[in-house]
């Protein structure tokens, strides 16, 4: 950012004389002069040749460069000498000394004005700060402590780690300021309050307009959120056309400065009669001409022209054309033309080389050449990509290129998508038994993932379980199509039960994030040893899907539900029954700036509702579980609600920490459970995976939770 710099002083390396000419010459001997605490074998590693090479003066300044690299040393000197007839090169170095002890200088420790109780905490849980602590502990990971000798090379990287983690703390007008090494390490860090604003490119627009939309709080160190909510304000201004922001060191402060460009519809003023829209397509032209300001008698300005078309931008954004933009067509009979330029996608690029295909990300996404791209759209465009689950992140870059608008697609996909492990052995009466599991998100790049799980003997019999699966999210006309086949097996007092079935599932997007859902299920069960068949079931569900969170990882806004109707029997034979489910899951997000670090935070909560009529046993709800009420006992049930509450951390990228209540009630029974816990899930490899620590209702109370494990995301 211009006007603010790291003040890290390196030093420079001093060359000693060469005495010798460049001619190549044989080294006899490398002596190391002046280290205290530095190996000499270190430094003749950086050196780069040993004795009895052929060298010349150039190669021997290298290696002073090489060893001056290492980051150890204020200055090496290297000189050539001629000793008993032998040529030793000789390299004098001066090192930083071992830290003591390290200062840091100018770190705010906070403190709310006006010192009321409300005050303190408002400050302490809403204003993000860096610790002194957290400094030393970035430094620590490159080295820089007490005991160790200074490196300038590492100090160098760990201070711009500090400025990065400011960054991340929303922390914008921060520097480097005086570093001055010795057996005290003192580092200053300047947080730089704004002092004011400046503006420049202004020429008919008035000064008082672009002050009313900067809101930038003075006296206080500048913040990337309140600095871009100024800056995305003025962009979306009809005033401007280009927006940059700079801030210039002034005194102890800091001076945004606002560089703007004028949107220039009139160049020069003159008489007007009116002004004509062209080009609308998205909003009929009669929505829009009630919306066109008046204009001044006699000459007009730009500046007039814009202002008389400011309701008409504020109602195209309102309505989320967010690339809406104006152009002059020319003045014809006193009429001043301007095209509207609402935002038709022309060209979209795949930025890159990602492992999936261009087609994949470009049917996910849901948008083509020819659209008109809006803010839901865009949203939609992104959530889409991301709930793949294949990507860390997905940046949308839409941007003008003359009078077409081009999309930049980005994707960072993840590094592991896949998994294949188990064990197997051999036993004398079973034979080979043992289990094995595979998976594959995103075959081939195509959004198709592949999973087989296989088991034999171990669950105490000769039986062998299985379980296929399939998804595919980049069909022509289906969002989802899936399809899973199973063995499983279900230990009885007597024998067990054998289940073969499997399930189809296909997806059909009706709006943005909404899709609608039809699915088939066919399975039968046998009891052994008896072998008798239980009867068939075969059921038909149609639903809604609706989704629109930021992240499948860990989601903190958004949406997700879902309602189905299953029927099963009546067209065709074996067990009949109805069920109706509808879920709704609402997630809201939470910064949390505490002395001991800075925490992203959400809140979720889920409210379910499963109502069953003539379920057989089999096929009843499990109230209590891992799935439910966690740590409970299950209790199977035809009616049921739940209502999970979840205070969720997010430790690392893919790792989090969660506080939960779960209540869960059986209208048949009237019995009503609850749970509290803590959930630790991770995210590794392309696996998912919690544990629950639970303390439910229905068991005495002791200090011991009860401890579950499952593959999936409660929700």
């Amino acid at each position: 950012t211009k006007g603010i710099a790291i003040g890290l002083f390196l030093a420079f390396v001093v060359w000693g004389i060469l005495g010798f000419s460049q001619q190549p010459f044989t080294v006899s001997r490398i002596e190391v002069l002046g280290n205290q605490n530095v190996p000499t074998g270190e430094i003749l590693k950086a050196v780069g040749f040993k004795a009895g090479d052929t060298v010349d003066a150039a190669q021997v300044k290298e290696a002073a460069r090489a060893i001056q690299d290492l980051g150890y040393f204020v200055r090496v000197t290297p000189e050539l000498a001629v000793e008993d007839s032998e040529v030793v090169v000789k390299f004098t170095v001066e090192e930083y000394p071992k830290l003591r002890k390290i200062t840091i200088l100018g770190v705010s420790t906070g403190g709310a004005a006006g010192g009321t109780l409300w005050a303190v905490l408002k400050d302490t849980f809403t204003t993000p700060r860096m610790s002194k602590s957290k400094i030393l502990s970035i430094l620590r990971e490159h080295d820089i402590k007490p005991g160790e000798v200074l490196n300038a090379g590492k100090l160098k990287e760990a201070l711009e780690e500090v400025l990065e983690e400011y960054r991340k703390k929303d922390l914008a007008t921060v520097q480097i300021g005086q570093v001055i090494p010795g057996e005290e390490l003192v580092i200053e860090i300047q947080e730089l309050p704004i002092v004011g604003n400046s503006f420049t490119g202004l020429s008919t627009v008035p000064e008082e307009v672009v002050e009313e939309m900067v809101t930038v709080p003075m006296g206080k160190v500048g913040r990337y959120s309140q600095i871009q909510a100024s800056l995305r304000r003025l962009a979306s201004s009809v005033y401007f056309s280009s927006v940059n922001v700079a801030p210039e060191l002034q005194g102890d402060g800091v001076v945004l400065e606002w560089e703007l460009e004028e949107r220039v519809l009139l160049p020069q003023p003159q008489p007007l009669n009116g002004i004509e829209l062209v080009g609308t397509e998205a909003i009929p032209l009669g929505r829009l001409l009630p919306l066109v300001g008046p204009l001044p008698s006699g000459d007009v300005t730009n500046y007039d022209v814009l202002k008389a078309l400011e309701e008409v931008n504020r109602y195209y954004r309102r309505e989320g054309y967010f690339m809406v933009d104006f152009r002059s067509a020319g003045v014809e009979d006193g009429v001043l033309k301007v095209r509207v330029l609402e935002g038709k996608i022309t060209r979209i690029s795949i930025v890159g080389n990602p492992a999936t295909q261009a087609r994949v990300i470009r049917r996910v996404m849901g948008l083509k050449e020819g659209e008109f791209l809006t803010e839901a759209r865009f949203a939609a465009a992104r959530q889409a990509l991301m709930s793949l689950g294949y990507f860390s992140d997905v940046v949308l870059t839409p941007a003008w290129e003359g009078e077409e608008l081009v999309l930049s697609v980005e994707v960072t996909e993840l590094k592991k998508l896949g998994k294949i492990g188990g064990s197997m052995a051999f036993s004398p009466t079973e034979g080979l038994v043992g289990n094995l599991e595979y998976s594959q998100k995103n075959l081939f790049g195509t959004a198709q993932d592949l999973s087989l799980t296989f088991s034999k003997g171990m669950a105490g019999s000769s039986s062998t379980t299985w379980k296929l699966g399939y998804q595919g999210h980049a069909f022509p006309v289906y969002d989802l199509v899936a399809l899973e086949l199973y063995r499983k097996e279900t230990p009885r007092d007597e024998g067990a039960k054998i289940t073969l079935g499997g399930n189809a599932t296909v997806a059909y997007p009706l709006a943005l994030y909404l899709d609608l859902r039809l699915g088939f299920k066919t399975e039968r069960a046998y009891l052994v040893p008896e072998g008798d068949p239980s009867e068939p079931r075969t059921a038909l569900s149609v639903g809604l899907n609706y989704d629109s969170r930021d992240n499948p990882f860990f989601t903190r806004t958004g949406y997700a539900g879902y309602l189905s109707l299953e029927k099963a029997g009546t067209f065709a034979p074996g067990v009949e029954y109805l069920a109706l489910e509808g879920q709704l899951a609402r997630f809201w997000p939470i910064d949390l700036y505490l002395p001991w670090g800075d925490w992203r935070v959400a809140f979720a909560q889920r409210a379910q509702l499963k109502l069953g009529w003539d379920l057989p046993e089999d096929y009843q709800y499990q109230l209590g579980g891992v799935s439910s009420v966690r740590g409970a006992q299950t209790i199977r049930t035809d009616w049921m609600g739940l209502l999970n509450t979840e205070l969720r951390f997010e430790l690392t990228q893919g790792l989090s920490l969660s506080l939960f209540w779960d209540l869960g009630v059986d209208f048949s029974g009237a019995e009503l459970k609850s749970s509290l816990g803590l959930e630790i899930a991770a995210y590794l490899g392309g696996m998912f995976f919690r544990i629950d620590m639970a303390w439910p209702s229905d068991r005495p109370w002791n200090w011991v939770p009860v401890f579950e494990f499952d593959m999936s995301p409660m929700f």
